[in-house]
């Protein structure tokens, strides 16, 4: 039982959200009266829009006996969600109107193509601005065999976390938050902070020495995220695999902080992820 809780959430964590909702179904059937596989279920709800039956099986949860944390955020989540249950349904017909389902299919784009469209228009002196990149999963390519599909995977990241800690955009969203934003989509594919982290974590030497300049860039961004948001990221992102950032922080985010010098150039920034003048007409 253990084990398919594990790989319920780690199907959650990649952002495989229907795949980890049919889990915890199957696991609720076969026991129904485990507290803390009811409030995971519940919180899956939660993600899936399903509000009426995530209050339900918070409430479930909660009478079962939930330890102290998970109780906390279940009480939060039945006033937060029944408050916003009138919202959500205005949001689904507005979905439902402005629907793109007819729209003929674009041709997809290499990731090179997707940083480079971006990469246009990207202004040369600062991560203020409200351009965003078209969906990949760049973090699958932080050590692609070839050098350019790296350097653009890896300046996407370097480049979204920027943009993240100006606030100019947002680049990752808690899966639970997504509902609020419009046009919500539990099968669309996101941006998996939990992803960007592993995969920063488990390259970062390599990354270090091949892209010094973008991996500070990168690491100050979110050493300043991290800090600004009180809780750290691992709360505000509950799916996030918890244990893997505290190394992350422990290990990369908080000797930065002790020791933060001066970033490099942003001159030399641009050079490394591969920006040049004809990009753009600044």
């Amino acid at each position: 039982m253990e084990n398919s809780l594990n790989h319920a959430l780690k199907l959650r964590r990649e952002g495989k959200l229907f795949e980890s909702h049919h889990v915890l179904e199957e696991l609720i059937s076969a026991d129904p009266e485990d507290a803390l596989l009811r409030y995971e279920y519940a919180w899956s709800c939660d993600i899936l829009a399903k509000d009426e039956e995530a209050i339900s099986s918070y409430k479930q949860a909660l009478e079962l006996g939930l330890p102290e944390p998970q109780a906390v955020n279940a009480y939060g989540q039945i006033g937060y969600l029944g408050s916003n249950l009138d919202t959500l349904d205005i949001m689904g017909i507005l979905t439902e109107s402005f629907s793109d389902e007819n729209k003929a299919p674009e041709k997809e784009k290499s990731l090179t193509e997707k940083v480079e469209d971006v990469l246009k228009v990207f202004e040369p002196a600062s991560f203020h601005g409200g351009w965003t990149f078209e969906f990949h999963r760049y973090d699958l390519h932080f050590a692609d065999p070839d050098d350019q599909t790296r350097r653009a995977a890896f300046a996407a990241f370097a480049m979204m976390a920027g943009i993240w800690e100006t606030e100019s955009a947002t680049s990752f969203m808690p899966q639970h938050e997504r509902k609020y934003t419009g046009g919500f989509q539990p099968d669309e594919p996101y941006f998996e902070l939990n992803g960007y982290i592993t995969a920063f974590y488990s390259n970062y030497a390599a990354l270090e020495q091949e892209f010094p300049v973008m991996t500070v860039y990168a690491v100050d961004a979110l050493s300043a995220i991290d800090k600004r948001s009180k809780l750290g990221l691992e709360q505000k992102f509950p799916e996030m695999d918890s244990a893997l950032f505290q190394r992350f922080r422990e290990e990369i985010l908080l000797p930065y902080r002790q020791v933060k010098k001066k970033l490099p150039p942003f001159d030399d920034f641009l050079s490394e992820i591969g920006w040049n003048s004809s990009y753009s007409p600044w």
